[in-house]
């Protein structure tokens, strides 16, 4: 990431599509590289994990929306959304030993 004086104008930014991304980022202008996929191949560790997020999405979409509401509240004020914290406790260490 770059910081820039300013965003330039539409057709310069069209110019670049592909190659450069510009964006404001808290009131900065920014550019950086243009994003790339990291393909269609994952690692053999990326994909033993699928199931396990698979799962944690699966019990989310079950809970009710009293638990649910719970979990927003639990998230007010932080970066990450209530279903961030119910992933992210579903797959910590502490809950390995109930599957």
């Amino acid at each position: 990431m770059a910081k820039i004086t300013k965003l330039p104008g539409a057709a310069v930014i069209s110019g670049f599509k592909g190659t450069l991304d510009f964006y404001v980022w808290k009131g900065i202008a920014c550019v950086r590289s243009w994003p790339r996929s990291p393909g269609h191949r994952r690692t053999p560790a990326v994909e033993a994990q699928w199931p396990a997020f698979a799962t944690a999405t699966r019990l989310w979409n079950d809970l009710s929306p009293e638990i649910r509401e719970a979990y927003k509240r639990m998230a007010a004020g932080l970066h990450l959304t209530g279903r961030d914290i119910f992933v992210k406790a579903y797959l910590s260490p502490l809950w390995l030993h109930l599957e």
